[in-house]
């Protein structure tokens, strides 16, 4: 079954049976579902966005009302809100399988920091897929030896965190010692009962702490010699990673934007310093070919 039905398996039945009833050649398509208040449920894929169809499969379905969409966020944290609010004051929460939530609404708020949700306005379920892209040769070549850091930009939906899925299985099958530190479980997702997947043999997986603090617990305890991390976000991440570069383990990241200079500037440096720590970048070609590398810049 496709990965899209196990991420709206939680919501409920007005919402879930019109997602249930598209073909399976276009539920196969679909990489996000977005819930919105006072609109129709809107589907993005390779080739745009729809809205779901409403009777009759020719027009728009109805828009969902606020309290209709209360009820999906509700069903998706299965009436256990407390058990996400450390996600949620990052505005997001994980589902198994790896489908991330992204929420927007009006949040609690202390000391400039966010405690919880108090109304949902908009929900973003994000399809995570267990396909495995191939690398081309040349980069593929590279990781398997000796490398400093491999970088992987692009944009939203650009199969980043599918990628980075394929590399830790790549580099684990050629024997090297990997740690992911899977901050968003959606790399390698765990819950109570175990992970959601198989994971390569010689992977480690730290999940749902920060990606400065799962670094340094790798570094402490797992004794990697490759660390796989996705989406840094900023100058102290960076810093992490430069710190981890130092004791000679590589780095495999993921980084949102559709060019070399976007990485620049998430973490103030330049194009010099960020070949300290990475011998290169693979550029991805974009959401209508998720996790496919369509340029490697070597630095």
């Amino acid at each position: 079954m496709d990965e899209f039905y196990t991420a709206i398996r939680r919501l409920p039945g007005f919402v879930r049976r019109g997602l249930e009833e598209l073909p399976p050649s276009v539920g196969r398509t679909i990489h996000e579902v977005h819930l919105r208040s006072g609109r129709p449920v809107v589907l993005s894929c390779a080739d745009g966005q729809f809205c779901l169809p409403g009777a009759g499969m020719a027009q728009s379905g109805p828009p969902l009302t606020h309290q209709q969409l209360q009820e999906c966020f509700y069903a998706l944290c299965e009436r256990s809100v407390h058990s996400y609010e450390q996600q949620l004051a990052q505005g997001f929460f994980t589902l198994p399988g790896g489908h991330r939530v992204g929420v927007a609404g009006l949040f609690h708020t202390r000391d400039q920091a966010l405690l919880g949700v108090q109304t949902v306005t908009s929900l973003n379920i994000r399809v995570a897929r267990t396909a495995t892209p191939d690398l081309p040769a040349e980069l593929r070549d590279h990781i398997l030896g000796r490398f400093r850091g491999l970088a992987i930009v692009g944009p939203p939906g650009s199969g980043k965190t599918t990628l980075l899925r394929s590399v830790s299985a790549l580099l684990s099958r050629a024997g090297k010692k990997v740690s992911v530190v899977d901050e968003r479980m959606e790399i390698w997702p765990c819950d109570a009962a175990g992970f959601a997947a198989p994971v390569p043999l010689n992977c480690d997986v730290v999940s749902g702490c920060s990606k400065r603090e799962g670094i340094r617990m790798a570094l402490r305890c797992l004794g990697p010699q490759v660390i796989l991390c996705d989406e840094l976000g900023d100058e102290k991440d960076y810093e992490a990673v430069a710190a981890g570069g130092k004791g000679g383990v590589s780095f495999v990241c993921t980084i949102h934007g559709e060019e070399v200079s976007a990485a620049c500037r998430r973490f103030g440096v330049g194009e010099e310093r960020l070949a300290d720590n990475f011998s290169c970048l693979a550029l991805l070609q974009g959401a209508a070919h998720p996790g496919a590398v369509g340029q490697v810049r070597w630095l």
